[in-house]
């Protein structure tokens, strides 16, 4: 944990506690739907599902996942990952809901079942092309495709050379809505760059990563940037998605790692951030907000998957599971 953090959590030791503590488990107790990010949360470093945050072989994240559907929880997927992805992980882990590409993109069910839709923020009062109602695609255009036509992609890559590269995701044309880079930049500075632009975009800093390998210059923690409609972001699809279900805040629960994480946890009656979240300088001043606000923050001792596995335990038990 870096010194910053550890004075933060000493500074706010009244607002900010443990997820096995009796302060988590009265909010806990009434959870019914958990919305939670993947990547640098739910899964081990690598995206692995069987596998302990050191790397070693484990079943805990999974045997929490089965746990929380025996006992009626609901966990929705809050994520970076395009809709290909989120249609595999649906099915490999059971799930029903996946909120994908930064919250620009919901997919419920699977195979024959699948329903896809966009949720693309500024974009509802835009006019996209001739002749179409404000908010309306082009037919036969996806998001994805508008973006790249519009220029930003190139205009993003030449206004920063060596400090932000096309990610992986983007490959095989998967992406329904956004694009994904890598590398390190002042998303000030971005903007500047989007506002010439004729859509209206943001780039979102998503966490940290650890690419197996980048051309990148000088540049020591590797960041991942989705490329999105301006006013899309996964707050406000978890918004949405609770209003459409008639949630109370107190059913809901924001799990996550990043600053767009903790932004989840505005709708949600609590939040949980996993430890490795307290090692990240970028994710410290949203903690701090939210905690000076008052609002429910917990924290797990274990980082990405052991925490979240630790986190799902904590629930259970103040569920009475």
């Amino acid at each position: 944990m870096v010194p910053q953090m550890q004075d933060t959590l000493q500074r706010l030791r009244l607002k900010l506690f443990p997820v096995g503590s009796p302060e988590a488990a009265e909010h806990l107790s009434t959870v019914t739907h958990i919305y939670t990010d993947l990547d640098g949360t739910l899964f081990a470093p690598g995206g692995h599902l069987l596998a302990a945050h050191d790397g070693r072989a484990s079943t805990a994240t999974a045997e929490a996942l089965v746990s929380l559907k025996q006992a009626g929880i609901t966990v929705v997927i809050v994520t970076g990952r395009n809709g290909v992805q989120g249609h595999e992980i649906l099915r490999i882990l059971a799930l029903e809901k996946f909120i994908g590409e930064a919250g620009t993109l919901v997919i419920e069910g699977t195979g024959a079942r699948m329903r896809k839709r966009y949720r693309l923020g500024d974009w509802q009062s835009v006019v996209l092309g001739a002749n179409l109602a404000p908010g309306e695609l082009p037919g036969g255009v996806t998001p994805h495709e508008l973006i790249l036509k519009s220029g930003a992609v190139d205009s993003l890559l030449a206004a920063f050379p060596g400090k932000i590269e096309p990610h992986g995701l983007n490959i095989g044309g998967n992406a329904d809505v956004g694009h994904i880079f890598r590398g390190n930049l002042d998303i000030s500075q971005a903007e500047a760059v989007l506002v010439e632009g004729p859509l209206p975009l943001q780039l979102i800093d998503n966490g940290v990563i650890h690419p197996a390998s980048h051309t990148l210059v000088d540049c020591d923690e590797v960041h991942i940037y989705h490329l999105i409609p301006r006013g899309a972001t996964k707050a406000r699809a978890v918004e949405a998605d609770i209003a459409e279900l008639g949630l109370g805040r107190q059913q809901c629960v924001a799990v996550g790692d990043s600053p767009q994480d903790i932004e989840m946890g505005a709708h949600a009656g609590s939040l949980v951030v996993v430890a490795n979240a307290l090692e990240s300088e970028a994710v410290l001043p949203a903690i701090t907000a939210r905690a000076e606000a008052d609002r429910p923050t917990f924290y797990t001792q274990g980082s990405t998957a052991d925490g979240w596995a630790e986190f799902a335990r904590a629930l259970l038990a103040a569920r009475g599971a």
